[in-house]
């Protein structure tokens, strides 16, 4: 509907009295108000374009009713003058038919450029296509929203306008009109335009990180996920936006993702969770960190959950990796020092309730070092990861075999209700040891010593219970290896006054307490002295006389032997130069030298230094060693007593009988003397007897020496001298004596 009544003019053929001016200016512009207006003239106004007709103006009752559709269209005029839009009338073509705005520079052209012309003639195709398609759709189904056109301005910048078009009423002949209510939406289009390349770039970002990000809203439903996600779960977006985890998953794992949502949820933070998925793509199993947070709107609510899941597979074996290294043995694959303490603790405050033991074993290698001296490291380090299997294969599941260094082990036995379950067990393992091992395609036999010791019984402190466990392991090693000990009180006393002799035994040589002795050394036949043994003697200033048997083994484990050698072989050179100096016949010294010794490389040169400064003769000097010595390092071994030999220094194996016996030796290094242990001397067994026997016939037929120690009665020497001994020593010719009481001896001992 469409009307104008012409300011100061009367309507063409109107019989009726003057419209008031006020009436005459009613431009009816807009369907939107025709209510307005029906309401105000009571429907007895109808007003047609161009001019109102005689009979609208002779249809009014009274003045009173010209005066409501003044005030009508004062409404209108206020409305419009109001909106900020712009508002068009147009025909089906889209021909401009009017233009009302208050803002014209809004136009793509003036008002009067653009009345009587159509959309095509002002603007671009494309935007005149826009704005035909919608006034077709208000023709067929009265009105048409929400077009966004885009118009360029008069300055020659383009805006963005959204139509609304609706279909104007009118009579069925006449050809309708189009009411367009343009608005200007361009910020509105330039804010979207910047929203949309947020989410753009945002999306390219997502779709090039590497860890997988989805949204959901506050259902479930996914909102939007990135192509890391995509080919986690092997789905396009396509198929994943809109839909939820009980849509793309089993009903088990749906409702555990749901669960975890709703606790994001509920916690109003990140809540973080591990868990490992198989991927679809490559098919492998991979560990998940999950990050979960909700999505808070503007006001405040929550309107949805983020997710963020990064695959730490391989950070996760960098952890374990670095566990393992902290807490575990790489050679053996067992737990390690810290780890065996760890879990000791745990085992001693998990039975206190329950008033059981705790048992600690401590288990090394006997000879392992001999294994790895004579086949190498690396077949050390195979004996000891198969011991390491021999040790777990027999304990109880719930124990913990750890290696704490070298060859020594630990095994945490916790819950123990009978400590005769620590014997079986610790018995079970030794046995183990029979069966030979297989190293470097030999087999090769070795046994292993094992301590015990018990929590609460021993003590109640992790570091005591191994402790006091290693002392009850030395022990078994004592008392002749391949065998177990339990600790026991006197175990600490022995080791502290072990300890305290090693301090004391440091200072002997310097507070001057040490003192060689000498026992002499007779022919059988006559008892005439024809040498000595130099035997150190240590007298203490408040303990006295301390056994050698005590303090030696002590020397020999911390090293001190070498420094005591030292000293004790100068002072027997210096003693065998005395004893020769006014004697016709020769006296020999016969000096005492461990396998530390023969271990260190400079005992030549100890040898030959000694000599010199004490002017002594190397033929004075006699070397006694050990059997055992010639089994170990034997090439160097032997290169050492060769080059001893060659200096004119004699050499015996002392005690001889009681260690390997491998006779194939004697012939190989170059021994002098045979010295008979007083073990065979003592012994009434005929057995001991038949012994020496064949130790002497050995010695002739090898053109060697033989003196028989320990000997102590007249019976004794008897037998020796009737089988043809050369020499011998014992208390029954002299105890060892101080060097100021040696030297006063007769030539001829008897008895």
């Amino acid at each position: 509907m469409n009307c104008a009544i012409l300011p100061d003019e009367s309507p063409i053929g109107c019989m009726t009295p003057p419209v008031p001016a006020a009436a005459r200016r009613i431009r009816m512009v807009s369907p939107f108000l025709s209510h307005k207006l029906d309401w105000q003239t009571n429907g007895l106004l109808e007003i047609s374009d161009p001019v109102a007709s005689p009979s609208v103006i002779s249809g009014m009752a009274d003045f009173g009713q010209l005066r409501a559709l003044a005030e009508a269209h004062e409404f209108a005029e206020t409305i419009i003058a109001t909106i900020p839009d712009i508002l068009f009338e147009m025909d089906r073509n889209g021909r401009y038919l009017q233009v009302w705005t208050k803002h014209p520079e809004l136009l793509a052209a003036t008002k009067q450029q653009l009345l009587g012309k159509t959309v095509n003639d002002v603007l671009p195709p494309e935007d005149a296509a826009a704005a035909l398609r919608a006034v077709r759709e208000a023709d067929e189904k009265g009105v048409s929203d929400c077009h966004i056109i885009r118009i360029v301005q008069q300055d020659g910048e383009p805006r963005w306008f959204e139509h609304h078009v609706a279909k104007k009423a009118g009579s069925e002949t006449s050809a309708p009109t189009f009411l367009v209510l343009s608005r200007d939406v361009t910020e509105r289009k330039l804010g979207e335009h910047i929203l949309d390349e947020a989410r753009t770039r945002l999306l390219t970002v997502l779709q090039t990180i590497p860890d997988m990000v989805w949204m959901k809203d506050m259902e479930g439903a996914y909102l939007l996920c990135n192509h890391a996600f995509e080919r986690l779960i092997g789905r396009p977006a396509s198929e994943i936006v809109g839909k939820t985890d009980f849509d793309l998953f089993d009903a088990d794992v749906a409702r555990l993702l749901r669960e975890r949502e709703l606790a994001a949820i509920r916690a109003g933070g990140v809540v973080i969770n591990e868990k490992w998925v198989t991927h679809h793509d490559s098919g492998q199993r991979i560990l998940l960190e999950t990050r979960k947070v909700p999505i808070i709107g503007a006001g405040g609510k929550t309107t949805g959950v983020l997710g963020v899941a990064r695959d730490i597979t391989e950070l996760n074996a960098s952890r374990e990796k670095i566990h393992r290294m902290a807490f575990y043995d790489s050679l053996t694959d067992l737990p390690n020092r810290e780890l065996f303490y760890e879990r000791l603790r745990q085992a001693m405050a998990g039975v206190e309730a329950h008033h059981q033991v705790v048992g600690v074993m401590m288990m090394d290698i006997d000879h392992f070092k001999a294994v790895n001296d004579t086949m190498g490291h690396p077949v050390g380090d195979e004996l000891l990861c198969q011991a390491a299997r021999r040790f777990q294969a027999s304990v109880r599941s719930a124990d913990t075999v750890a290696r704490l260094s070298g060859d020594e082990f630990a095994i945490l036995l916790p819950d123990i209700r009978k400590t005769n379950e620590l014997a079986d067990i610790a018995t079970r393992m030794l046995k183990t040891f029979d069966e030979p091992f297989v190293l470097d395609g030999r087999e090769v036999f070795v046994s292993c010593s094992i301590g015990i010791a018990l929590y609460p019984d021993h003590s109640t402190d992790a570091n005591d219970l191994v402790k006091y466990a290693d002392s009850a392991m030395y022990l078994a090693k004592r008392l002749g290896r391949g065998g177990f000990q339990f600790y026991s009180r006197q175990l600490t006393a022995d080791a502290q006054h072990r300890l305290m002799l090693e301090s004391e035994l440091r200072r002997a040589i310097e507070r001057c307490e040490l003192e060689v002795y000498y026992q002499p050394k007779v022919l059988v036949e006559n008892g005439m002295i024809v040498g000595s043994e130099a035997l150190l003697r240590w007298h203490h200033g408040k303990m006295g006389m301390v056994p050698p048997v005590q303090f030696i083994p002590i020397a020999e484990d911390t090293g001190l032997i070498a420094d005591l050698g030292r000293w004790v072989f100068r002072e027997a050179c210096r003693t065998a130069a005395e004893l020769n100096a006014d004697s016709p016949a020769s006296h020999k010294v016969a000096i005492n030298v461990s396998s530390r010794q023969f271990q260190r490389s400079d005992l030549l040169e100890m040898v030959t230094e000694s000599l010199n400064e004490t002017g002594c003769r190397p033929e004075w000097i006699e070397i006694e060693i050990t059997e055992s010595l010639l089994l170990d390092q034997q090439y160097e071994t032997l290169a050492t007593l060769c080059a001893l030999r060659t200096k004119g220094i004699s050499i015996a194996i002392d005690d001889f009988g009681t260690g390997y016996s491998a006779l194939n030796y004697l012939a190989r290094f170059p021994i002098d003397t045979l010295k008979i242990d007083r073990s065979f001397i003592s012994s009434d067994d005929k057995r001991s007897a038949e012994l020496v026997k064949a130790i002497l016939s050995i010695a002739r037929c090898l053109g060697q020496g033989v003196v028989a120690e320990g000997v102590e009665t007249a019976e004794q020497a008897a037998f020796l001298r009737a089988n043809g001994c050369d020499a011998a020593q014992g208390f029954f010719y002299s105890k060892p004596l101080p060097k100021a009481e040696f030297v006063k001896l007769p030539q001829f001992l008897s008895a």
